[in-house]
Formats: structure tokens, sequence, C-alpha cells
């Protein structure tokens, strides 16, 4: 996929499918929707199990504390595949490929992504660093969409991050030089699962008067609400980030939500009440 800087653009070619079957396509696809807005949400015990800090390193990714190679060889290519669909300037180098996030970590579980990360300087295009995040951020997240890639059954999870950009991580690992950037450490925490819990329980009742709003038509407040508490689970997670790592209860909290059908109930409520609203409905 080519996505800019060039002055080409790139058309590729699709097989059309009948009108009737596209229609039938989309009805599928609403129900779907409609199914996964109205499903049930708990928070299942073997979620708030795996906030446990295990004895070692994931032995599928390493070799004592040293990155084995066969995988170390197979995110370099996946990087650098990734990096090289922007089709961008010359001057637009991969400075460096970490990995980072739980695997690279002692609180690896069944949950965990495999976090990668490929590091560019912003500051190399002639464009607002703004702008050029909102592109990148577009890219990853189609690029994320469109390829299903795992590693030892872990997803690969892409991220294009700047020279100069914090990230707020208890361990990360040079893939491009094979080494430790920040080694992590067996933590003696005190990881509380009834607080986590009971926050995250109150986010799962304003999810749940969300859905109710929903249900009800009202698809603008609908929109409203779902936009408000996307962007406070946005800020609620950053600031627990910031202020205490990777193991902050802001950022457990949303780890249960990730791992739970939440934040796609709440994308969905979010983006079909988009559609209701901006839809002109048949006369009946």
């Amino acid at each position: 996929m080519k996505l800019f800087f060039k002055k080409n653009i790139i058309i590729e070619n699709y097989n059309l499918t009948p009108a009737s079957e596209k229609l039938d396509e989309l009805d599928e696809a609403a129900n779907a929707l409609d199914s996964t807005i109205t499903q049930d949400l708990k928070i299942p015990k073997e979620v708030l199990d795996s906030f446990q800090l295990k004895p070692s390193l994931n032995p599928e990714f390493w070799d004592r504390e040293e990155l084995k190679k066969d995988i170390r060889d197979q995110l370099m290519k996946i990087a650098e595949e990734f990096f090289d669909g922007l089709n961008s300037p010359e001057k637009l180098v991969i400075k460096d490929v970490i990995f980072t996030g739980s695997l690279a970590n002692y609180n690896w579980s069944k949950y965990s992504d495999v976090d990668l990360h490929v590091i560019v300087d912003f500051e190399t295009i002639d464009t607002k660093e703004e702008f050029i995040k909102q592109l990148f951020d577009s890219y990853k997240n189609l690029w994320n969409k469109n390829h299903d890639i795992t590693i030892k059954g872990y997803d690969v999870e892409l991220y294009l991050q700047d020279l100069k950009e914090t990230l707020s991580a208890n361990a990360v690992y040079s893939v491009k030089r094979n080494k430790w950037l920040l080694k992590p450490e067996k933590e003696k925490l005190k990881i509380n699962r009834n607080i986590i819990k009971k926050k995250a329980l109150s986010f799962f009742d304003k999810l749940k008067d969300i859905k109710k709003i929903y249900a009800e038509g009202d698809y603008q407040r609908a929109l409203d609400k779902s936009q408000e508490l996307k962007d406070k689970i946005k800020k609620y997670r950053k600031s627990g980030l910031e202020s205490g790592g990777e193991y902050s209860l802001e950022n457990l909290v949303f780890k249960v939500l990730r791992r739970t059908p939440y934040m796609e109930v709440l994308n969905d409520i979010n983006s079909k009440s988009y559609d209701q609203i901006m839809s002109i409905q048949e006369n009946t």
C-alpha cells in the first residue's frame, strides 16, 4: 500500500460485486454491529488473573535476556516492509526498531501483543508535525487493520514513533541494535485486583448508560456521550502512564477494558450513531 509523498496516484483494480450481493453484505454487517452493541459485558476472572508477574521473560521470544535470532530477524523484516509501505522520501529513514510492552517484560500473558515501534525523525519532513503524526497514525491504523500477523500466537501491532517522543514503558529492547535500552526488572508489585475491578466496573456502568441511549434511538446523544467516554479513557490512561508507568492503576484498568469487548462496543456505538445521524431513512 502506497500512502503519500509521491505525485503519482496509484489506483488498484478491484473485482466489482453485484449490487444485490453488496446490499446483503451491508445488511449482515449492520446486524453484526448491532449484535456487538447489545451483547452483555462482563469482566472474566481470567482477565483479572492475567495481571501477575511471571518468573521469567516469555521463553518463546527470549533466550535468557536476549531476543531469539529468528524472532529478531522476522520483526526487522516486518518493520522494514511496514515502513516501505509509506513510500516516503529518501531522507526519512528508520532510526531504530524497538520491542516493548508486556512481551518484553515479566507481565506477559495470553492477552499480550508484540508491540513493535518503528522510530523515525519527523523533523526530516518539511510539513507540520501534527499533520505528519495524523498521517502516520492513519497509516498505522490501516496497516494493523489490514494485516493479521502473529508471532508465536501473539498479534503484531506496529507503531510509527517520533525520535523525540517519550515512551512510557518499563522495558524497551532495540531490535535493530539487538540490545536493551531499558532492561525490565522483577518488581515486587502488589497489584490490587479488587481496586482494578471496581474502577473498571465504573467505566462499564457508563457504557451501559450509553447503550441504553443508543437503544432508545437518541443517536446524537449516544454519539456525544460515546465520544466523551472515548476521550476520557484516552486521557485517563495517558495520565497513568505519565505518572506511574506501565503498572499504574489507570493503565491496568485500560488493559481490562481492552481485554474484554468493551472498547469494541464503545467504538461501534460511536460509529453506528454517526452513521444513523448522517443517513436519510426510507419511507415506510
